[in-house]
């Protein structure tokens, strides 16, 4: 499978506009590395990152310079050094999510359901708020269990986007899959552990907006 990868013009930059566009949850670094990079299990070769980077440091495989050629061994080390076990989302996590969303949607004028999921797709937490019915419910939890499973934002999937080869899309059949805007992975450094299903909002683009309130609050508006 196709991937991106960040090479040197990167260094001493880490510039995280492309972490902001990535649907994949794929890029990532840590306080003493030199630069971003796109982990080659999870990217889903969509282009996002390779168009918003401010210094071209971004190609996919197949057009990397043969000068920088390295740099395919360094994105995929940084995932064999950095990946640990994944743990699950706790139900903190959900509460503050789901409560962050329930803030951003009601200062709106939304009624939204939201559901947080673990790793495999099992809620951890789901609430509805006052006229957000059980239609609404049930698509949120299929939005976070689509996103979980395939371990990418549901908007990309209406795209054709591809799944990352560590996406698990035998855990369910095609009736609980989800293609439109509204479902987010969670990530904890380079792993998925859970995903935000948000749905009952005017149009799936204000449903991926709450997400991103939920996400934000989860981690502190940073990354």
């Amino acid at each position: 499978m196709a991937t991106y990868v960040i090479t040197e013009a990167c260094i001493g930059v880490k510039d995280a506009t492309c972490v902001d566009v990535c649907p994949a949850a794929c890029i990532h670094t840590t306080p003493d590395a030199p630069q971003y990079y796109i982990d080659p299990e999870v990217c889903i070769a969509c282009e996002q990152c390779f168009f918003v980077c401010p210094v071209d440091a971004i190609f996919l495989d197949a057009d990397v310079p043969a000068h920088l050629q390295q740099y395919l061994q360094i994105n995929a080390d940084f995932f064999t050094e950095n990946k640990q076990q994944a743990t699950a989302v706790s139900a903190g996590q959900a509460q503050q999510m789901v409560d962050a969303v329930q803030r951003y949607a009601e200062g709106a004028g939304w009624a939204v359901a939201v559901a947080v999921v673990d790793g495999d797709g099992a809620p951890v937490l789901a609430k509805a708020m006052p006229g957000a019915g059980d239609e609404t419910a049930t698509l949120a939890l299929n939005k976070a269990y689509t996103a979980a499973n395939l371990q990418v934002a549901t908007h990309q999937l209406g795209r054709g986007a591809q799944t990352p080869a560590t996406a698990k899309p035998e855990a369910f059949g095609q009736s609980r899959v989800v293609q439109q805007g509204g479902g987010y992975p969670i990530t904890e450094g380079a792993l998925v552990i859970g995903a935000v299903g948000v749905a009952g909002s005017p149009s799936p683009q204000q449903d991926l907006q709450c997400c991103q309130a939920g996400l934000a609050a989860l981690h502190g508006g940073g990354h």
